[in-house]
C-alpha cells in the first residue's frame, strides 16, 4: 500500500468519531449485561445482609445474625470485577478484503469498539494491541472510562491501513509474554495463516495458542467475507494472494467451480473452528455483511462460563 492511499488525519478523526458514537449507542444495558455474564470477574465479595423474604435461597442465610437476633437475614454478594481484557486486532494485508462496503479490518474495529464499550461499563481493565508479522501493544490494560475514545481512535487508525503478512505464532507468543496477569484475550482475525491448519498438531501456531489458552481466557473472533464463502457468478475472476502477491490466476466462476469453492470454504471453516476449540479458545464468527452486535450478543448469551483455574 502506498502512502498516497493512506487516510488523512482528518479522515481518521472522522472515522474514529463515527465509530465511537455508533458503539456507544449500540452498547445498551442488555448488551453490557450479556458481556458481564459471559466474562465474569474473579470471584464474589460480601456486600450486606438484609431481611429474609420468601423465595430467597436458604443457602445464603446469615446464621450469625439469626443466632444474635432471632430474625432470619440473607447475605448479599457482589461480583468482583478485577478483570483484564486485551483486544488483539489482526491488521495484515488479508484483512483489507471486503466485498460488502467495509473491509474485514473495519468490521474487526467495530466489534472491538463494542467489546471495549461493554468492558468499560463493566469496570474491567481494557487494553489494545494489533499484529501482522509482529505484535504491537497500543494501549496497556487500564481501568479508565476516559480512555475509551483514545482506544477507538487507535482502532480506527490501525484498521484503516492493513499491510504485511500474518504470523499468528509470533503474535500469540508475544501476547503471552506481554500479559503479566490472567486476562480475557480476544483475537480478532481472519486466521489466514496456513500454519494453523497443518495436520501436525505440534505446529508453532497451535502450540502458541495452546500455551496462551492455558493461562488466559481466549476468544477467537473469526472474521470472514461473503466472497470467501461463496463465489459470485461473474465469468472469469483474477485472483491472487493478498499478503504475498506473486502470480495471479484466472478463476472461471461456472456452477461446478462455485460448488467446489463453497465446499472447500465450508470444510476450511469447520477445520478452523475445530482447531481453535481444541487449542482451548472459544469461537465467535463475524461477517463483513452482518451486524457484529447481534453475533456478539448471541455469543454472550450462549457462552459457557469458564472457570478460572486455581
Amino acid at each position: 500500500m502506498t502512502a498516497a492511499l493512506l487516510p488523512s488525519h482528518a479522515e481518521l478523526e472522522r472515522a474514529a468519531r463515527i465509530l465511537a458514537v455508533r458503539s456507544r449507542r449500540e452498547v445498551s444495558s442488555a448488551f453490557a449485561g450479556g458481556y458481564r455474564s459471559a466474562f465474569r470477574g474473579g470471584g464474589v465479595e460480601f456486600e450486606e445482609s438484609r431481611p429474609y423474604v420468601p423465595g430467597d435461597d436458604v443457602r445464603h442465610l446469615d446464621w450469625n445474625v439469626l443466632a444474635r437476633t432471632g430474625t432470619p437475614y440473607v447475605k448479599r454478594f457482589r461480583e468482583e470485577r478485577d478483570q483484564t481484557v486485551l483486544l488483539a486486532l489482526d491488521v495484515s494485508r488479508s484483512m483489507a478484503v471486503g466485498s460488502g462496503g467495509r473491509s474485514k479490518a473495519a468490521l474487526a474495529a467495530h466489534a472491538a469498539a463494542l467489546l471495549a464499550g461493554a468492558a468499560t461499563r463493566a469496570g474491567d481493565r481494557i487494553g489494545l494491541a494489533h499484529f501482522g508479522a509482529a505484535l504491537e501493544v497500543d494501549l496497556e490494560p487500564e481501568r479508565n472510562a476516559d480512555r475509551l475514545f483514545p482506544l477507538v481512535r487507535r482502532l480506527a487508525a490501525v484498521a484503516a491501513a492493513p499491510s504485511g503478512v500474518t504470523d499468528l505464532a509470533a503474535a500469540l507468543r508475544e501476547l503471552g509474554a506481554a500479559l503479566t496477569r490472567r486476562a480475557v484475550v480476544v483475537v480478532l482475525s481472519d486466521f489466514r495463516d496456513d500454519a494453523l491448519l497443518r495436520e501436525r498438531t505440534t505446529s508453532p501456531v497451535r502450540l502458541a495458542l495452546l500455551r496462551l489458552a492455558r493461562r488466559h481466557d481466549v476468544v477467537a473472533a473469526a472474521i470472514e467475507d461473503p466472497r470467501e464463502v461463496e463465489l459470485p457468478s461473474a465469468g472469469a475472476l483474477v485472483v491472487a494472494d493478498p499478503e504475498r502477491g506473486g502470480a495471479r490466476a484466472v478463476l472461471r466462476t461456472d456452477a461446478a467451480t462455485r460448488a467446489r469453492f463453497a465446499a472447500a470454504a465450508a470444510e476450511r471453516r469447520r477445520s478452523l473452528e475445530r482447531t481453535l476449540r481444541n487449542a482451548g479458545a472459544d469461537v465467535v464468527w463475524l461477517r463483513t455483511d452482518r451486524d457484529p452486535l447481534r453475533a456478539l450478543a448471541r455469543f454472550f448469551e450462549h457462552r459457557p462460563v469458564r472457570r478460572t483455574p486455581p
